[in-house]
């Protein structure tokens, strides 16, 4: 049974990691939001590697489902900072 200080760990680590993915996805240089994907795919293969995980859809789905969400918030960051440039243009134009 996981402690209430482990879980609040767990809340805080998820809300920094998120905030920093919105962020990377947000700056002129679209390649920046690929670092948290990246990084956590690295990070997953070494834990299954390192600790000799059976990769059964027990190990798998959690991992996938994490690579999905971050690639999901890279892709909207993306169409915001888009949007916002587009209204920028806008803006200049009238």
């Amino acid at each position: 049974m996981p402690t209430i200080v482990s879980i609040i760990i767990t809340v805080i680590i998820t809300l920094s990691i998120t905030v920093t993915q919105k962020y990377l996805g947000t700056r002129k240089y679209w390649q920046l939001g690929a670092v948290i994907p990246i990084i956590s795919a690295i990070i997953m293969s070494i834990l299954f590697y390192t600790m000799n995980v059976k990769l059964t859809a027990k190990t798998i789905v959690p991992c996938v489902i994490i690579l999905v969400l971050e690639l999901f918030i890279w892709l909207d960051s993306r169409k915001g900072y888009r949007q916002k440039e587009l209204n920028r243009m806008k803006a200049k134009d009238i």
